[in-house]
């Protein structure tokens, strides 16, 4: 059975956050669920992501109270993704368990593997790494506290087994490179999306991982279009940028208490990109936002954008977003503009995790 995604998911990560010293700065109640979630539903945002480490499982349980206002016809044309993390491979049937309590169904549309099944994908979720608001901490990761790696090929063969029980319907990965999905398409999984940051200013998926999604038929799910809101055009400057956004390869590590990749960035490069691409969207009379949010979708082997939101204004967006068509001489003018951006990341397809002194220690190969 094919999977058939929309254009663009609806991306849930920000769904039970606990306040301002969580990532998102704010506490997203129940009352702004059920007002997004069926906004973005009856605007054609079908495809609902979340995780069982977003908030600590909070995310799926209020995704799910939100999907239950929806009407039954409206509620048939929902598509849920979830992800395990990589540190509950070991144990998926207790894991799986869980997820169809928490999203309250009795099969998953799609379950995904959220990093790959190594010490540096399970390494930021191991130990203790709590805000003040009892949110996830995301700059931290202890190598130490991660244990016993889970076997890939157990946890895929244990995913099929859930599969073939009925309380799966697809199986896919996140963040995962040629290696890795090599390694999980050993097992015989069918492998149906492959979920990757990409967008304007972070092209690295197109070094090797993007063809040989296309290759192989894995659908490639995009998240981070948008470069949380880097890419909207409503940073005048670099420093305006929220200090947990600015953890990314593209800045100093050394200058960001909450950035852990270790390397020098890439600002003054960044900084002259968003210049020209600001250009162009102005030349071309579409919003900045409008055409990150259109131009994943020109690029092949891309089915899905996953956009977050926490105001109506996101949702409209979107809708604007999914009627843009970019002209053969924008998508060249673009890919000109961010092609010196793209070298200089690099094919590393972790944005939070680098290369030091010449050592590859980043989780996606």
């Amino acid at each position: 059975m094919q999977l058939t995604l929309p254009k663009f998911g609806y991306g849930c990560w920000q769904l039970g956050s606990k306040g301002t010293d969580d990532y998102w700065g704010l506490e997203f109640t129940d009352e702004l669920a059920a007002e997004l979630i069926p906004a973005a539903v009856a605007a054609g945002i079908t495809y609902m992501d979340t995780a069982e480490g977003y908030n600590n499982g909070d995310s799926e349980r209020q995704l799910s109270r939100s999907l239950n206002i929806l009407s039954s016809e409206s509620r048939a044309n929902v598509i849920v993704g979830t992800k395990i993390l990589p540190n509950n491979a070991g144990d998926v049937r207790n894991t799986v368990s869980g997820m169809l309590g928490r999203l309250q169904v009795s099969c998953l549309d799609l379950i995904m593997i959220h990093w790959p099944i190594t010490q540096e994908g399970m390494a930021h979720f191991a130990g203790n790494h709590k805000t003040e608001d009892g949110g996830h901490d995301y700059a931290t990761s202890d190598m130490d506290a991660v244990g016993e790696i889970p076997s890939t090929q157990t946890c895929f063969r244990d995913l099929m087994a859930l599969q073939e029980e009925g309380k799966i319907k697809h199986i896919g990965v996140s963040n995962f490179g040629v290696n890795q999905l090599k390694e999980a398409m050993a097992t015989g999984c069918t492998i149906a999306v492959n979920q990757i940051c990409y967008n304007l200013i972070f092209r690295a998926c197109e070094h090797d991982v993007l063809p040989y999604c296309r290759e192989h038929n894995i659908q490639v799910l995009c998240y981070s279009v948008l470069m949380q809101g880097i890419l909207t055009g409503r940073y005048a400057a670099l420093e305006d940028i929220p200090e947990y956004r600015r953890r990314t390869r593209h800045f100093n590590s050394a200058t960001n208490p909450k950035s852990r990749h270790g390397e020098e960035g890439h600002e003054t490069l960044l900084q002259s990109t968003l210049a020209q691409l600001n250009e162009i969207a102005k030349e071309n009379n579409i919003p900045m936002s409008d055409m990150a949010q259109a131009w994943p979708l020109h690029q092949k082997g891309v089915s899905t954008c996953i956009i977050g939101g926490t105001k109506m204004e996101h949702i409209k967006g979107v809708e604007r977003a999914g009627a843009v068509v970019l002209s053969e001489d924008v998508l060249q003018q673009i890919d000109e503009a961010t092609m010196a951006l793209k070298e200089a990341m690099g094919s590393n397809l972790d944005l939070w995790q680098g290369v030091v002194d010449g050592t590859d220690t980043g989780r996606c190969n």
